[in-house]
């Protein structure tokens, strides 16, 4: 899938040009405002060129980049399945991503609708001295910062007609995509499905949300399944596979990179507290996807 997995830089402190970090640090984990961990993997600038995709190059400023990153990526991977020069059943494809969380632009606009809220009349004085950072309204404003969007978009540019949405199951978010995706092609509503999961939200709200749970590495290092493990390490990055039947794909001659034999879900149901994992809903779902394999 290396071809078609938009290209993300190793763990590394927080790019200075994306956010400056120093303001939010404090290596004390109860500091109030404050982030313990400086530590991510961030997406390289990318090259966006909206004419391919017939959009007017004005609207960009009112569209979220995961949205315009997320079609980009779902071409590589159909030119990368062979279908950016052959047909496919374009009536019967359809479009699941998962995706959780919002982003800088949806930010700066309820910041932007806040004003009145909070501040009366001075609102326009202080629009004006936050002019250079807050987005204007415009009718592509609220379409652009939809997550669910994102699926709409791709399905509206690439002229698809089975079902669209994007699921939000926070970290578990692109398999449950991917559960989803599978579903479709079980019961036969669609003949192949583009699935995928997109972040580019990671920004001072994100982190201050992990580090206020107590969940992110102080040390920047994932350790899972280990006894050193203190917590995770956000990062961004958007990928997207290409599904179908294995008798499809056969019959097709499509280039196969993997079968999945079998996919299970569980909750965890009731347990000491909401957000800790229960030993008892892990084996579940294991059990769950080897019966179904």
């Amino acid at each position: 899938w290396s071809n078609i997995l938009a290209r993300v830089t190793a763990i590394t402190e927080i790019p200075k040009d994306r956010w400056n970090w120093e303001l939010y640090y404090d290596p004390d984990m109860n500091a109030r405002d404050k982030i313990y961990s400086k530590w991510g993997a961030f997406l390289d600038s990318v090259l966006f060129d909206p004419v391919r995709y017939g959009i007017p190059p004005n609207t960009i400023p009112s569209i979220e980049p995961l949205q315009l990153l997320t079609l980009e990526t779902v071409r590589q991977a159909l030119d990368d399945a062979g279908y950016g020069l052959r047909p496919f059943p374009r009536e019967s494809t359809s479009v699941i991503l998962g995706i959780s969380g919002s982003g800088d632009l949806s930010q700066r606009y309820g910041f932007r609708s806040a004003l009145p809220f909070y501040f009366g009349r001075t609102a326009h004085d202080v629009s004006a001295h936050f002019q250079d950072v807050l987005p204007e309204w415009t009718e592509d404003s609220f379409p652009g910062i939809l997550s669910n969007v994102a699926a709409g978009r791709v399905a509206n540019r690439f002229n698809l007609g089975g079902v669209n949405f994007t699921v939000d199951a926070a970290c578990a978010s692109s398999l449950a995509a991917l559960y989803m995706g599978i579903r479709e092609l079980e019961d036969r509503t669609s003949d192949m499905v583009i699935v995928g999961g997109a972040d580019t939200l990671q920004n001072p709200f994100t982190y201050l949300c992990f580090s206020k749970t107590k969940a992110l590495s102080p040390r920047g290092k994932c350790s899972a399944f280990d006894s050193r493990a203190d917590g995770t390490v956000l990062g961004e990055g958007i990928a997207v596979v290409i599904l179908k039947r294995l008798t499809d794909a056969v019959r097709d001659g499509d280039r196969i990179y993997a079968v999945i034999k079998g996919i299970g879900a569980s909750s965890d149901g009731r347990d000491r507290t909401l957000t800790a994992p229960r030993l008892e809903g892990q084996v579940r779902v294991l059990q769950h996807a080897y019966a179904k394999a």
